[in-house]
């Protein structure tokens, strides 16, 4: 129960995070804290787990270590008089800030898909809605399907692309959507890449 409570928190505070363009600055930073702290949570309770898939384990947590440094000298309120001036204005920082966290979201997707059989199975077991899904399981896969596509869609909105590559981007698209929508379209491509991994890891596991 502890781990999939916590694996909910922090996919809402990434979620949150990422759709910064419709929160309150100090909001943002204060949620990134809360993050961070999470993330320290779910790793010391899951080491004998995550430590198996090192290689994706490294990458997430150089991620996240950027993610933490790139804000604190970026920072308005919390962490105002940690950087001075010329770091807190530095462009490349700031492009770092926003292009690292969209490394982090394709992790997270392949991280979930690698683990995605006993994450539902919690789940399911925590609220109690195993006979539910058996039930209705078409339409499960009916919505995950929905849900990768307006992920797909939203990366093409929100040019992922050209914002991982560090691209001078300062509106989009997907930006000018309601908040709702857009929040749909961050986990929409979580999904997609959770999709994708666990498809490949069922078909690798079968041979």
């Amino acid at each position: 129960m502890r781990n999939v409570l916590t694996d909910i928190i922090l996919i809402v505070l990434f979620v949150a995070e990422m759709s910064f363009l419709f929160l309150p600055k100090v909001l943002h930073e204060i949620l990134g804290v809360a993050m961070f702290a999470a993330i320290i949570f779910h790793v010391a309770i899951n080491w004998r787990r995550i430590k198996f898939a090192l290689p994706l384990t490294i990458a997430l947590t150089i991620c996240a270590a950027i993610i933490l440094m790139t804000g604190v000298f970026v920072s308005n309120y919390i962490f105002v008089d940690v950087a001075g001036f010329e770091l807190r204005r530095n462009m490349t920082i700031h492009q770092l800030h926003v292009a690292v966290p969209y490394v982090m979201l394709i992790l997270i997707g392949v991280h979930v898909g690698l683990n995605w059989n006993e994450l539902w199975r919690r789940t399911l077991h925590l609220i109690g809605a195993e006979k539910f899904y058996q039930r209705w399981k078409k339409f499960f896969v009916m919505a995950a399907v929905i849900l990768s596509a307006i992920g797909v869609a939203g990366f093409y909105l929100n040019r992922v692309a050209d914002r991982i590559l560090m691209k001078h981007i300062f509106a989009t698209p997907a930006t000018d959507l309601p908040a709702v929508l857009f929040m749909l379209m961050i986990i929409g491509g979580m999904a997609f890449f959770t999709a994708v991994t666990f498809l490949i890891d069922k078909k690798i596991s079968k041979h």
